[in-house]
Protein backbone atom coordinates (compact mmCIF):
# COMPACT_ATOMS: atom_id res chain seq x y z
CA UNK A 1 0.00 0.00 0.00
CA UNK A 2 0.80 3.66 -0.65
CA UNK A 3 0.51 5.36 2.78
CA UNK A 4 0.85 8.99 3.80
CA UNK A 5 0.91 9.36 7.68
CA UNK A 6 0.44 12.49 9.10
CA UNK A 7 0.90 14.27 12.61
CA UNK A 8 1.86 17.92 13.99
CA UNK A 9 3.79 16.37 16.34
CA UNK A 10 7.08 15.78 13.96
CA UNK A 11 9.64 16.84 13.90
CA UNK A 12 10.62 17.89 17.68
CA UNK A 13 14.10 18.00 19.14
CA UNK A 14 12.25 15.82 21.91
CA UNK A 15 9.32 12.99 20.98
CA UNK A 16 6.49 12.91 22.21
CA UNK A 17 3.71 10.00 22.31
CA UNK A 18 1.90 10.68 19.32
CA UNK A 19 4.76 11.10 16.98
CA UNK A 20 6.58 8.44 18.24
CA UNK A 21 3.66 6.30 17.53
CA UNK A 22 3.70 7.60 13.93
CA UNK A 23 7.41 7.57 13.39
CA UNK A 24 7.38 3.43 14.76
CA UNK A 25 4.34 3.18 12.85
CA UNK A 26 5.48 4.46 9.51
CA UNK A 27 9.21 2.59 9.98
CA UNK A 28 6.95 -0.75 10.61
CA UNK A 29 5.13 -0.46 7.61
CA UNK A 30 8.36 0.29 5.47
CA UNK A 31 9.95 -2.93 6.72
CA UNK A 32 7.43 -4.53 6.00
CA UNK A 33 7.33 -3.63 2.39
CA UNK A 34 4.58 -0.27 1.98
CA UNK A 35 5.30 2.90 0.42
CA UNK A 36 5.66 5.16 3.60
CA UNK A 37 5.74 9.28 3.24
CA UNK A 38 5.42 11.13 6.63
CA UNK A 39 3.79 14.46 6.65
CA UNK A 40 5.16 17.24 10.08
CA UNK A 41 5.24 20.33 10.83
CA UNK A 42 7.43 22.78 9.79
CA UNK A 43 10.60 22.52 11.15
CA UNK A 44 11.58 24.51 13.91
CA UNK A 45 15.19 25.53 14.36
CA UNK A 46 15.53 23.28 17.21
CA UNK A 47 15.05 20.20 15.10
CA UNK A 48 17.92 18.91 13.04
CA UNK A 49 16.86 15.28 12.81
CA UNK A 50 13.48 13.14 11.04
CA UNK A 51 12.98 12.17 14.69
CA UNK A 52 14.65 8.51 12.92
CA UNK A 53 11.74 7.84 10.46
CA UNK A 54 13.71 6.36 7.54
CA UNK A 55 11.04 7.33 5.01
CA UNK A 56 10.76 10.52 3.09
CA UNK A 57 9.51 13.65 5.56
CA UNK A 58 7.48 16.54 4.13
CA UNK A 59 7.51 19.48 6.91
CA UNK A 60 4.99 21.53 5.48
CA UNK A 61 2.27 21.74 8.37
CA UNK A 62 1.92 25.41 9.96
CA UNK A 63 1.72 25.42 13.16
CA UNK A 64 2.69 28.98 13.74
CA UNK A 65 0.39 31.47 15.16
CA UNK A 66 -2.77 29.12 16.02
CA UNK A 67 -3.21 30.71 19.63
CA UNK A 68 -6.00 33.27 18.94
CA UNK A 69 -5.47 34.60 21.89
CA UNK A 70 -7.55 32.35 23.98
CA UNK A 71 -5.39 32.56 27.27
CA UNK A 72 -5.31 36.86 27.17
CA UNK A 73 -9.11 36.02 26.54
CA UNK A 74 -9.80 33.20 28.79
CA UNK A 75 -11.91 31.51 26.52
CA UNK A 76 -11.90 28.44 24.23
CA UNK A 77 -12.07 30.12 20.69
CA UNK A 78 -14.72 27.87 18.67
CA UNK A 79 -12.68 28.71 15.49
CA UNK A 80 -9.24 27.64 17.14
CA UNK A 81 -9.76 24.15 16.03
CA UNK A 82 -10.93 25.17 12.54
CA UNK A 83 -8.21 26.82 11.75
CA UNK A 84 -6.12 24.18 12.88
CA UNK A 85 -7.67 21.49 10.96
CA UNK A 86 -7.25 24.03 7.60
CA UNK A 87 -3.47 24.54 8.03
CA UNK A 88 -3.02 20.53 8.07
CA UNK A 89 -5.45 19.86 5.12
CA UNK A 90 -3.93 22.54 3.36
CA UNK A 91 -0.57 21.03 3.49
CA UNK A 92 -2.03 17.49 2.94
CA UNK A 93 -3.27 19.13 -0.23
CA UNK A 94 0.50 20.42 -1.65
CA UNK A 95 1.18 16.74 -2.06
CA UNK A 96 -0.06 14.10 -4.65
CA UNK A 97 -2.58 12.89 -1.75
CA UNK A 98 -5.01 11.06 -4.13
CA UNK A 99 -2.34 8.78 -4.84
CA UNK A 100 -2.38 7.67 -1.74
CA UNK A 101 -4.40 4.38 -0.74
CA UNK A 102 -4.65 6.15 2.73
CA UNK A 103 -4.03 9.03 4.97
CA UNK A 104 -3.48 8.50 8.66
CA UNK A 105 -3.74 11.12 10.98
CA UNK A 106 -1.74 10.92 14.46
CA UNK A 107 -2.87 14.03 16.13
CA UNK A 108 -4.90 16.30 18.14
CA UNK A 109 -7.68 17.94 15.86
CA UNK A 110 -10.67 15.88 15.12
CA UNK A 111 -12.26 18.63 13.02
CA UNK A 112 -9.36 17.73 10.12
CA UNK A 113 -11.74 14.28 9.03
CA UNK A 114 -14.17 17.17 8.55
CA UNK A 115 -12.61 18.74 5.57
CA UNK A 116 -11.43 15.65 4.28
CA UNK A 117 -13.41 14.09 1.20
CA UNK A 118 -15.82 11.12 1.84
CA UNK A 119 -14.27 9.25 -1.22
CA UNK A 120 -10.55 9.39 0.36
CA UNK A 121 -9.78 6.63 2.61
CA UNK A 122 -8.58 8.90 6.03
CA UNK A 123 -7.75 7.08 9.62
CA UNK A 124 -7.20 9.00 12.80
CA UNK A 125 -5.87 7.62 15.65
CA UNK A 126 -6.65 9.38 18.92
CA UNK A 127 -3.97 9.09 21.47
CA UNK A 128 -5.73 11.28 24.43
CA UNK A 129 -9.27 12.47 25.28
CA UNK A 130 -8.71 15.48 22.77
CA UNK A 131 -11.65 14.20 20.80
CA UNK A 132 -14.21 15.63 23.45
CA UNK A 133 -12.15 17.55 26.01
CA UNK A 134 -10.96 20.38 25.09
CA UNK A 135 -7.64 20.79 27.14
CA UNK A 136 -6.84 16.72 26.14
CA UNK A 137 -6.22 15.95 29.39
CA UNK A 138 -8.97 15.56 31.75
CA UNK A 139 -7.50 16.92 34.54
CA UNK A 140 -8.41 19.87 37.51
CA UNK A 141 -7.75 20.84 40.47
CA UNK A 142 -5.50 17.85 40.53
CA UNK A 143 -7.18 14.78 40.36
CA UNK A 144 -9.34 13.35 36.84
CA UNK A 145 -12.33 15.28 35.46
CA UNK A 146 -15.74 13.53 35.37
CA UNK A 147 -17.50 16.56 33.86
CA UNK A 148 -19.18 16.28 30.48
CA UNK A 149 -21.68 19.50 30.34
CA UNK A 150 -19.95 21.77 27.82
CA UNK A 151 -20.53 24.84 30.73
CA UNK A 152 -18.40 23.06 33.47
CA UNK A 153 -15.99 22.47 30.64
CA UNK A 154 -16.06 26.08 29.79
CA UNK A 155 -14.26 26.90 33.56
CA UNK A 156 -10.82 25.53 32.34
CA UNK A 157 -10.13 27.88 29.83
CA UNK A 158 -9.64 30.73 32.53
CA UNK A 159 -7.80 30.46 35.99
CA UNK A 160 -10.48 32.25 37.49
CA UNK A 161 -13.94 32.12 37.78
CA UNK A 162 -15.33 32.95 33.64
CA UNK A 163 -17.78 35.64 33.46
CA UNK A 164 -20.73 35.09 31.82
CA UNK A 165 -19.32 35.92 28.27
CA UNK A 166 -16.14 33.66 28.75
CA UNK A 167 -18.82 30.78 29.35
CA UNK A 168 -21.26 31.29 26.65
CA UNK A 169 -18.20 31.57 24.17
CA UNK A 170 -16.25 28.61 25.75
CA UNK A 171 -19.30 26.15 25.92
CA UNK A 172 -20.20 26.97 22.22
CA UNK A 173 -16.43 25.81 21.54
CA UNK A 174 -16.84 22.69 23.12
CA UNK A 175 -20.19 22.06 21.67
CA UNK A 176 -19.10 22.69 18.51
CA UNK A 177 -15.43 21.03 19.28
CA UNK A 178 -17.84 17.46 20.32
CA UNK A 179 -20.52 17.60 17.25
CA UNK A 180 -17.39 18.30 14.59
CA UNK A 181 -15.15 14.91 16.56
CA UNK A 182 -18.57 12.96 16.31
CA UNK A 183 -19.18 14.27 12.34
CA UNK A 184 -15.72 13.30 11.36
CA UNK A 185 -15.92 9.95 13.18
CA UNK A 186 -18.98 9.24 11.09
CA UNK A 187 -17.53 10.10 7.77
CA UNK A 188 -13.96 8.58 8.06
CA UNK A 189 -12.41 5.95 10.60
CA UNK A 190 -11.34 6.59 13.88
CA UNK A 191 -8.70 4.56 16.15
CA UNK A 192 -8.67 5.24 19.59
CA UNK A 193 -5.54 3.75 21.58
CA UNK A 194 -7.62 1.87 24.40
CA UNK A 195 -10.72 0.57 25.04
CA UNK A 196 -11.04 2.93 27.76
CA UNK A 197 -10.56 6.15 25.10
CA UNK A 198 -13.44 4.65 23.07
CA UNK A 199 -15.83 4.40 25.50
CA UNK A 200 -15.35 7.81 26.79
CA UNK A 201 -16.14 9.46 23.67
CA UNK A 202 -19.09 7.66 23.46
CA UNK A 203 -20.37 8.38 26.55
CA UNK A 204 -19.78 11.67 26.50
CA UNK A 205 -21.13 12.27 22.87
CA UNK A 206 -24.96 12.52 22.93
CA UNK A 207 -25.27 9.88 19.83
CA UNK A 208 -22.74 7.82 19.23
CA UNK A 209 -24.97 5.71 16.31
CA UNK A 210 -23.05 5.40 13.31
CA UNK A 211 -19.37 6.27 14.40
CA UNK A 212 -16.34 4.22 12.61
CA UNK A 213 -14.61 3.76 15.40
CA UNK A 214 -11.97 0.43 16.98
CA UNK A 215 -9.97 0.62 19.55
CA UNK A 216 -6.35 -0.67 18.84
CA UNK A 217 -3.75 -0.61 21.92
CA UNK A 218 -0.35 1.50 21.37
CA UNK A 219 2.76 -0.78 20.59
CA UNK A 220 6.19 -0.75 21.35
CA UNK A 221 9.24 -1.48 19.28
CA UNK A 222 10.18 -4.68 21.02
CA UNK A 223 13.42 -5.43 18.54
CA UNK A 224 15.09 -2.39 19.88
CA UNK A 225 14.14 -2.96 23.30
CA UNK A 226 15.70 -6.34 22.74
CA UNK A 227 18.70 -5.39 21.36
CA UNK A 228 19.54 -2.98 24.40
CA UNK A 229 18.64 -5.12 26.56
CA UNK A 230 21.27 -7.97 25.30
CA UNK A 231 23.83 -5.42 25.04
CA UNK A 232 23.42 -4.05 28.64
CA UNK A 233 25.70 -4.48 31.43
CA UNK A 234 23.51 -4.47 34.92
CA UNK A 235 25.73 -3.33 37.38
CA UNK A 236 23.10 -4.06 40.17
CA UNK A 237 24.38 -5.19 43.34
CA UNK A 238 22.43 -6.96 46.32
CA UNK A 239 24.76 -3.83 48.12
CA UNK A 240 23.22 -1.37 46.19
CA UNK A 241 20.07 0.76 47.48
CA UNK A 242 16.83 -0.76 45.11
CA UNK A 243 16.65 1.80 42.22
CA UNK A 244 13.20 3.48 41.57
CA UNK A 245 12.79 4.80 38.68
CA UNK A 246 9.93 7.62 37.59
CA UNK A 247 9.92 8.47 33.85
CA UNK A 248 8.48 11.07 32.36
CA UNK A 249 7.24 14.53 31.98
CA UNK A 250 7.40 16.77 35.17
CA UNK A 251 4.13 17.76 36.33
CA UNK A 252 0.96 17.71 38.29
CA UNK A 253 -0.87 15.47 36.00
CA UNK A 254 2.36 13.10 36.05
CA UNK A 255 2.12 12.27 40.06
CA UNK A 256 5.77 12.81 40.84
CA UNK A 257 5.39 14.83 43.76
CA UNK A 258 2.25 13.18 45.17
CA UNK A 259 4.30 10.12 45.09
CA UNK A 260 7.34 11.88 46.84
CA UNK A 261 4.85 13.39 49.53
CA UNK A 262 3.36 9.93 50.09
CA UNK A 263 6.37 8.29 50.31
CA UNK A 264 7.22 7.64 54.41
CA UNK A 265 10.61 9.47 54.98
CA UNK A 266 12.09 6.43 55.72
CA UNK A 267 11.99 4.90 52.68
CA UNK A 268 14.32 7.73 50.95
CA UNK A 269 17.91 6.10 52.59
CA UNK A 270 16.25 2.71 52.14
CA UNK A 271 15.98 3.55 48.22
CA UNK A 272 17.51 5.08 45.45
CA UNK A 273 14.81 7.52 43.77
CA UNK A 274 15.19 8.37 40.28
CA UNK A 275 12.85 11.03 38.38
CA UNK A 276 13.71 10.74 34.83
CA UNK A 277 12.09 13.39 32.31
CA UNK A 278 11.56 17.67 32.36
CA UNK A 279 9.05 19.47 32.81
CA UNK A 280 7.40 23.12 34.48
CA UNK A 281 7.70 21.33 38.21
CA UNK A 282 11.27 19.93 37.29
CA UNK A 283 12.93 22.62 39.82
CA UNK A 284 10.23 23.30 42.34
CA UNK A 285 10.66 19.32 42.72
CA UNK A 286 14.13 19.62 42.96
CA UNK A 287 14.11 22.29 45.75
CA UNK A 288 12.14 20.15 48.02
CA UNK A 289 13.61 16.68 46.97
CA UNK A 290 16.98 16.83 46.20
CA UNK A 291 18.18 17.19 49.64
CA UNK A 292 16.48 13.58 50.84
CA UNK A 293 18.84 12.16 47.99
CA UNK A 294 16.41 12.32 45.03
CA UNK A 295 18.29 11.99 41.31
CA UNK A 296 17.23 14.36 38.90
CA UNK A 297 17.98 13.04 35.82
CA UNK A 298 16.65 15.38 33.56
CA UNK A 299 15.73 14.51 29.52
CA UNK A 300 16.97 11.31 28.37
CA UNK A 301 16.75 9.83 24.80
CA UNK A 302 14.99 6.87 24.10
CA UNK A 303 17.90 4.23 24.16
CA UNK A 304 18.90 5.80 27.62
CA UNK A 305 15.52 5.52 29.53
CA UNK A 306 15.62 1.77 28.61
CA UNK A 307 19.22 1.54 29.94
CA UNK A 308 17.41 3.05 33.06
CA UNK A 309 14.55 1.14 33.38
CA UNK A 310 16.77 -1.96 33.29
CA UNK A 311 19.17 -0.85 36.11
CA UNK A 312 16.02 0.30 38.32
CA UNK A 313 14.38 -2.66 40.69
CA UNK A 314 11.13 -1.14 40.02
CA UNK A 315 9.19 1.11 37.96
CA UNK A 316 6.88 3.60 39.19
CA UNK A 317 4.16 5.08 36.88
CA UNK A 318 2.77 7.63 39.07
CA UNK A 319 0.15 9.37 36.66
CA UNK A 320 -2.95 10.95 38.53
CA UNK A 321 -4.75 11.97 35.03
CA UNK A 322 -6.24 8.53 33.60
CA UNK A 323 -3.75 7.33 31.20
CA UNK A 324 -5.39 6.66 27.76
CA UNK A 325 -2.70 4.12 27.07
CA UNK A 326 0.90 4.56 28.67
CA UNK A 327 3.50 3.61 26.67
CA UNK A 328 6.28 4.05 29.38
CA UNK A 329 4.17 1.06 31.57
CA UNK A 330 4.36 -0.74 28.49
CA UNK A 331 8.02 -0.40 27.99
CA UNK A 332 8.54 -1.30 31.52
CA UNK A 333 6.09 -4.08 31.23
CA UNK A 334 8.63 -5.37 28.31
CA UNK A 335 11.34 -5.18 29.74
CA UNK A 336 9.89 -7.86 32.29
CA UNK A 337 10.10 -5.03 35.78
CA UNK A 338 7.72 -4.53 38.49
CA UNK A 339 5.70 -2.02 37.85
CA UNK A 340 3.73 -0.10 40.60
CA UNK A 341 0.58 2.48 38.99
CA UNK A 342 -2.85 3.95 40.06
CA UNK A 343 -5.88 1.91 38.60
CA UNK A 344 -6.58 5.09 36.29
CA UNK A 345 -7.87 5.12 32.48
CA UNK A 346 -6.80 2.45 30.43
CA UNK A 347 -3.55 1.09 32.41
CA UNK A 348 -5.24 -1.62 33.69
CA UNK A 349 -5.73 -3.16 30.00
CA UNK A 350 -2.37 -3.54 30.08
CA UNK A 351 -2.41 -6.24 32.73
CA UNK A 352 -2.80 -8.51 29.55
CA UNK A 353 1.25 -7.23 28.33
CA UNK A 354 2.67 -8.41 31.64
CA UNK A 355 5.60 -11.27 31.20
CA UNK A 356 4.36 -13.00 34.73
CA UNK A 357 1.96 -13.23 37.55
CA UNK A 358 1.46 -10.01 39.26
CA UNK A 359 4.22 -7.74 37.34
CA UNK A 360 1.74 -4.91 37.05
CA UNK A 361 0.58 -3.67 40.56
CA UNK A 362 -2.49 -1.03 40.06
CA UNK A 363 -3.54 0.52 43.22
CA UNK A 364 -6.38 2.63 44.57
CA UNK A 365 -4.14 5.90 46.14
CA UNK A 366 -1.02 7.37 45.85
CA UNK A 367 -0.80 6.36 49.81
CA UNK A 368 -1.43 2.51 49.07
CA UNK A 369 1.14 2.38 46.45
CA UNK A 370 3.82 4.25 48.24
CA UNK A 371 3.74 2.38 51.13
CA UNK A 372 3.68 -1.08 48.92
CA UNK A 373 7.38 -0.46 48.39
CA UNK A 374 8.88 -1.00 52.18
CA UNK A 375 7.09 -4.72 51.47
CA UNK A 376 8.29 -5.34 48.06
CA UNK A 377 10.91 -8.06 47.33
CA UNK A 378 13.63 -6.61 45.29
CA UNK A 379 15.72 -9.20 44.53
CA UNK A 380 16.83 -8.88 41.01
CA UNK A 381 15.31 -11.44 38.75
CA UNK A 382 15.80 -11.65 34.85
CA UNK A 383 12.81 -12.26 33.17
CA UNK A 384 12.76 -12.56 29.20
CA UNK A 385 11.61 -9.80 26.84
CA UNK A 386 8.15 -10.17 25.67
CA UNK A 387 7.04 -9.65 21.96
CA UNK A 388 3.15 -9.34 22.68
CA UNK A 389 2.85 -5.39 22.97
CA UNK A 390 5.46 -5.28 19.56
CA UNK A 391 4.17 -2.91 16.29
CA UNK A 392 3.92 -6.07 14.40
CA UNK A 393 1.36 -7.68 16.41
CA UNK A 394 -0.43 -4.63 15.41
CA UNK A 395 0.00 -3.93 12.31
CA UNK A 396 -1.92 -6.39 10.57
CA UNK A 397 -5.28 -4.96 12.99
CA UNK A 398 -4.30 -1.22 11.45
CA UNK A 399 -4.06 -2.46 7.65
CA UNK A 400 -7.03 -4.00 8.33
CA UNK A 401 -8.85 -0.55 9.80
CA UNK A 402 -7.08 0.64 6.32
CA UNK A 403 -8.58 -1.78 4.36
CA UNK A 404 -12.18 -1.68 5.55
CA UNK A 405 -14.61 -0.19 7.44
CA UNK A 406 -15.08 -0.20 11.07
CA UNK A 407 -17.59 0.21 13.60
CA UNK A 408 -18.02 1.15 17.14
CA UNK A 409 -19.39 -1.96 19.56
Amino acid sequence: MKILLVTEDVPVSKLGGAGKHAVLLGNALIEAGHEVELLGSIRPLDATTNNEFRGKLHTLIDMRHIGLKQVALGIFNPMRKILIANRIWKAIKKLPYQQFDVIHYHGHTAELGGLVPKHINFVHTLHDQGSECMTMLRFKNGTPCKATSAFDCAGCATKSKPNLLQMLISASAVQFHRYLARKAFTKHKAIFVSDFLQQRFKSVVANSSGINSVAIHNFTDVKSIQQISSSFDNHYTKNKKPVVLLAGRVDKTKGQRAFLDALPKSMFEKLQIQIVGDGKDLLSLQDVYAKYGVQFLGFKTQEEVYELNLQASVCVVSSLWEEAFGTTTLEALVLGKPVLALNRGATSEQIQYCAYPNQLQLFDDMQSLAHSLSKMDFSDKLYPISFKSDVSVRLPEILNVYKNKVQIK
